[in-house]
């Protein structure tokens, strides 16, 4: 699809889309409800980096009732923190395609009544604030939302109705203009709103009893998949990081990722040493399963997918293979509090170009070049095995 096609699409989705919530009124009721809900309907890895904050809305609200409304792929982790009275969720790709599921579960929520809602996305998308404007609620508060290019739909479609969107919420709280990581970005919201000496930390999950699937011996995970085919490094070269562990420790590798990724363990298994071992866990996990598999690990290797954020919030050494595209929002992980020598390194393995920060801008000629050769960014193409090795070393010398 050329540019041009994309981006006519894109324009006919927004139009759909502004329609939608024009279509929807936004509800208001009086105080009494004592309840809170907290909307958090991104996807796994930006639900594991937001556990930090999440942990502190107890704090902010004692004596209120709390309620999380979640993307459905994260209800295993929300139920196992502990830090919500109640939880409810949406199947996000469902609710933007389906538009009799997206009206049965508006009419669901707009039967709820909240004496508060929090929109804690910073990239909210517009079914954030449909979902927003449908509920009954005395206030409504959120974040400033992101003005950058890094998801075009959202840019194109709020350009034109900023004001339209915002009037959703009582309060949007000002965010810093720096390039901040996400954890940073979290914390901000939680001072708007009254925790003003909140200091971020790096994310943590509490172990659980989901060990049923634990391997036994040592053993290290790799995640060769990722939410978009221009983010992953070649199979053959995550072969060739198999091949190198398993000389240096006699490790076996554990491939964990999605059912729909299934046909990455064949490809990885044609290009590796016939000696090395690895084992085929494609969707052979819960998530809470897959988070013990990681914390039991030795080390993780990944792309920029959620296993890299379960590594952190795990303590699990880790290689992260990163592109330059959003270098510092997601990767490297940052946060108020000083890293201390308990924590578990991890890596990001990166090609260090002048490019970096893409997404609020164009991609180089030579990117788009390479993307149209090999499927992935200049930037993810350019790591070397070699380059991921050495990081892996520095693991195994601790």
């Amino acid at each position: 699809m050329g540019m041009k096609s994309k981006y006519d699409k894109l324009m006919r989705w927004a139009k759909i889309w502004v329609a939608q919530f024009g279509a929807v009124k936004n509800r208001r009721c009086e105080q009494g409800s004592n309840a809170v809900l907290i909307i958090k309907l991104d996807a796994i890895g930006d639900f594991l980096i937001w556990l930090d904050s999440a942990k502190e809305f107890r704090k902010l609200y004692p004596d209120k009732r709390l309620v999380l409304l979640c993307n459905t792929l994260n209800v295993e982790i929300a139920e196992a923190t502990g830090y919500f009275d109640s939880i409810k969720s949406l199947n996000i790709k469902k609710f933007e395609s389906d538009s009799s599921y997206r009206k049965s579960q508006l009419e669901k929520l707009s039967e709820e009544q909240y004496d508060l809602i929090i929109q804690t996305v910073y990239s909210r998308t517009i079914h954030m604030d449909i979902i927003a404007a449908a509920v009954p609620a005395y206030s409504k508060v959120g974040l400033q939302a992101d003005e950058s290019r890094s998801d075009l739909s959202r840019y194109i479609t709020f350009k034109a109705n900023r004001k339209k969107f915002d009037r959703v919420y009582d309060t949007l709280y000002p965010v810093s203009t720096d390039w901040l990581m996400e954890v940073k970005r979290n914390g901000e919201l939680i001072r708007a709103l009254g925790y003003t000496d909140f200091q971020t930390g790096i994310p943590f999950f509490n172990e659980t009893d989901a060990k049923e699937k634990i391997p036994e011996g040592d053993y290290y995970v790799l995640f060769p998949g990722s939410s978009s085919v221009k983010k992953m490094w070649n199979t053959e070269r995550f072969a060739g990081v198999a091949d190198y562990i398993y000389k240096k420790t006699g490790w076996v590798g554990y491939v964990c990722g999605g059912m729909d990724e299934k046909h990455l363990y064949a490809d990885l298994m044609a290009a590796k040493q016939p000696e090395t071992k690895v084992v085929d866990y494609f969707g052979r996990t819960t998530l809470l399963e897959l988070a013990e598999v990681i914390r039991h690990a030795k080390l993780v290797v990944s792309n920029d997918t959620s296993g890299i954020h379960f590594a952190a919030v795990t303590d699990t050494p880790a290689v992260c293979i990163s592109g330059e595209y959003h270098f510092g929002r997601f990767l490297p992980y940052d946060c108020d509090k000083e890293f201390n020598d308990s924590h578990s390194p991890m890596y990001i393995c990166h090609a260090d170009m002048p490019c970096k920060r893409c997404v609020n801008g164009k991609i180089t000629k030579e990117c788009s070049s390479c993307v149209d050769r090999t499927g992935r960014y200049l930037c993810i193409d350019k790591i070397t095995v070699e380059q991921v090795n050495a990081m892996i070393d520095k693991i195994l010398k601790n």
